[in-house]
């Protein structure tokens, strides 16, 4: 019933408790914050085309929330889709006037991981976007909509039975800064769209099933070894085993071919058939 409600937060508490599907149809949510706590079951709802369309921080993390990530999950959220709203309001951080003709407002802060690291949003920027799934017990692929959130700056999917491949459609994030998808059960190539990701400051794929070459262009040359450890099929920069020793390898796996060096090893290998045929035929 809080029709004005922008934010959201009842991080770090013991609520037992479900997804909050109540708040699908508001209008006004822009933060939810559900972190560390023991919310469980799915996170779908009843969703219509207008579900959680200004919401633009959602962080989840921490919880025993289940299932699978529904496409339709994220089409909706166009607060992460655009990022020009802001200039229509001329506000450009959530704020809420509380003494009408004056300049006094109340100011939300949140604190969120970006980066691998807790940072406070003493401002919250309405262009600010960022997504937070992590240590739950998601399964299921990365759906392709996630790539639709062209407005994204962060995306931590990590600690998860997430499974299949990375989807290309992450390389339309353009304005995404940080990536976390580490200790899943991904498997597949790293795509190369992701080395489009010019703004990409911190990467994680670390502990999944990826297999293939690394990408050698643009910020992937600046990502340390520990973005890709774990995966025992990677190879190439920044990890220290080459993929042609990789190939190599594999071949001086496979059992050497001989070479006659003579017509007799052709006779012998003829007798030996010929008694394998008597023998078996006796039988």
């Amino acid at each position: 019933n809080c029709k004005l409600l922008e934010v959201l937060n009842v991080g770090n508490n013991k609520l037992v408790d479900c997804f909050p599907c109540m708040l699908r149809n508001s209008n006004s949510l822009r933060v939810l914050v559900l972190r560390s706590n023991q919310f469980n079951g799915s996170v779908q709802c009843d969703a219509t085309r207008n579900s959680w369309r200004t919401l633009q921080i959602i962080d989840i993390a921490c919880n025993n929330f289940t299932g699978v990530l529904n496409a339709e999950f994220f089409s909706n959220w166009r607060g992460m889709m655009v990022a020009d709203d802001y200039v229509e309001t001329g506000r450009n951080h959530i704020q809420y006037k509380f003494l009408q003709l004056s300049n006094l407002y109340y100011q939300d802060t949140v604190t969120i991981t970006n980066k691998g690291m807790e940072m406070k949003l003493m401002k919250i920027l309405r262009v600010y976007t960022s997504i937070d799934f992590s240590s739950n017990r998601f399964q299921g692929v990365i759906p392709d909509t996630i790539g639709n959130l062209s407005s994204l700056y962060v995306l931590n999917l990590s600690h998860n039975a997430l499974e299949g491949p990375i989807p290309k459609s992450i390389g339309m994030l353009q304005m995404l800064e940080s990536l976390d998808l580490s200790t899943n059960h991904l498997s597949g190539e790293i795509p190369s769209e992701l080395a489009s990701l010019t703004f990409l400051a911190a990467l994680n794929l670390s502990f999944n099933k990826l297999f293939g070459e690394i990408p050698s262009t643009n910020q992937f040359q600046t990502f340390s070894a520990d973005s890709f450890e774990g995966n025992s099929g990677l190879c190439g920069l920044p990890l220290n085993n080459s993929c042609q020793s990789n190939g190599s390898e594999s071949l001086s796996l496979l059992p050497p071919t001989s070479v006659p060096d003579s017509d007799s090893d052709y006779e012998w290998k003829f007798i030996f058939a010929a008694v394998g045929y008597i023998v078996g035929a006796a039988n």
